[in-house]
């Protein structure tokens, strides 16, 4: 009797061990099942989704065409993502002009703001500040200016052409030219 009792402890015991020995397993393993990477990874693959790739056009270093670059802009709202872009290519475009007088003014003026923005269509109108016309000292430089905003905001897909007005008013030029007329892109600037 106490044989079989001793058994049945024994055996008791052993299916006791064995039952925590799994759950003890799965435990462990389990937590290592949960790759932090994999978790890492999910959220950096979140943040990357919300970052947008757009080319800009801005001026050379010598002033005399525009060139192409990639940057990175957060995906918002459409307004938001053009204001944005504005900026950004407001920010590249931070020359330094040297006049006859050898006074230094800037080649697109800092000052200068989007006031707003909107889309008919395939038809982008940008609301610029009066200020443009502060820092434009030469017809190249004017063009420039233009065909930054037309050429990045025609590369944008949707957009066919674009339209400068003047603290919401429909200018007849800023200095020398036209902005009543759309603006399409134009590479070879």
């Amino acid at each position: 009797m106490k044989d079989k009792k001793g058994l049945i402890i024994l055996g008791g015991s052993i299916v006791f061990l064995l039952i925590s020995s799994i759950f003890f397993y799965k435990y462990v393993t389990l937590g290592s099942e949960i790759p932090i990477k994999k978790i890492t990874n999910h959220k950096n693959l979140q943040a990357v989704s919300n970052i947008k790739i757009i080319k800009i056009y801005t001026p050379n270093d010598s002033l005399n065409s525009l060139i192409s670059l990639n940057i990175e802009i957060i995906k918002e709202d459409f307004a938001l993502e053009v204001k944005s872009i504005f900026n950004e290519i407001q920010k590249q475009s931070n020359y330094q002009i040297k006049d006859e007088k050898g006074n230094y003014y800037p080649f697109m003026d800092p000052n200068i703001t989007l006031l707003n923005s909107y889309l008919v269509g395939d038809k982008l109108y940008l609301n610029l500040s009066s200020n443009i016309t502060k820092s434009i000292r030469t017809k190249e430089q004017e063009l420039l200016i233009i065909y930054s905003l037309v050429n990045t905001y025609t590369n944008l897909e949707g957009i066919n052409r674009v339209k400068i007005l003047i603290n919401g008013i429909e200018a007849k030029k800023l200095k020398w030219y036209n902005l009543r007329t759309f603006y399409t892109q134009n590479l070879d600037i």
